[in-house]
């Protein structure tokens, strides 16, 4: 497979395709139809089935031509699941499958190949085996006493232990020291005068002591 045919592949992997006003109306006597809009961009405009139709042969016409065509596969009518197939006809007889499309509730999907599913679980894989050795050289020590060992005090904490240790910001630490500093200084705390009981001490001054001095009971 080319460099140039594997990118094609690729990008028709991470697209979908649509039409809202077929959706409604779509049922496997239609859904071949509906696949071949020349707007589907995994139609190829150039097949029989494109042939067929500008010559508007009977699709039974399809069997007895040579080259691309596709053809209704299977029908999950429970999971509103339809598989179109395109292939290369050789003969009534003989045809040789290019790629399989599912129709999955209206919005056609191109299903990967065996290539392409191999090559996405190797390279993940092979990104878990990477992440595990870096994290295992990083724990394994050397000291000219000891020798080689292991140090488990370096093992990262998780992410939900590093947000529950850091549950607020130094942003939002030093804003609420600030208010609590201004507002210390602006409601200082007065403390009250101890006298004998009963002497009447806050009578004769005027019911004013050990109240602050923007207190609103305060005489002006």
């Amino acid at each position: 497979v080319s460099t140039q045919s594997t990118g094609a592949l690729e990008n028709k992997l991470s697209i979908s395709w649509k039409e809202s006003s077929w959706i409604p109306h779509l049922t496997p006597h239609n859904v071949l139809a509906y696949f071949c809009q020349r707007s589907n961009p995994f139609y190829d405009k150039t097949c029989n089935n494109e042939i067929a139709k500008m010559q508007r042969l009977a699709p039974a016409q399809l069997q007895n031509m040579k080259g691309v065509e596709y053809t209704l596969l299977h029908v999950d009518e429970q999971s509103e699941l339809m598989i179109i197939r395109k292939q290369d006809r050789h003969s009534p007889s003989h045809v040789v499958p290019l790629a399989n499309y599912y129709v999955l509730q209206g919005t056609i999907y191109q299903a990967p190949d065996l290539h392409s599913v191999l090559n996405s679980r190797l390279a993940s894989t092979l990104h878990h085996m990477q992440q595990a050795l870096d994290k295992t050289l990083a724990m394994s020590q050397y000291d000219p006493s000891k020798g080689h060992y292991w140090s488990f005090d370096k093992l990262e904490k998780s992410e939900e232990e590093k947000k529950w240790v850091e549950a607020s910001s130094r942003f939002q630490k030093e804003v609420v020291d600030n208010l609590i500093d201004i507002l210390t200084m602006r409601y200082k705390h007065y403390m009250l005068k101890s006298g004998p009981v009963g002497t009447g001490t806050e009578e004769a001054n005027g019911g004013t002591e050990g109240r602050a001095p923007d207190d609103p009971r305060t005489p002006g």
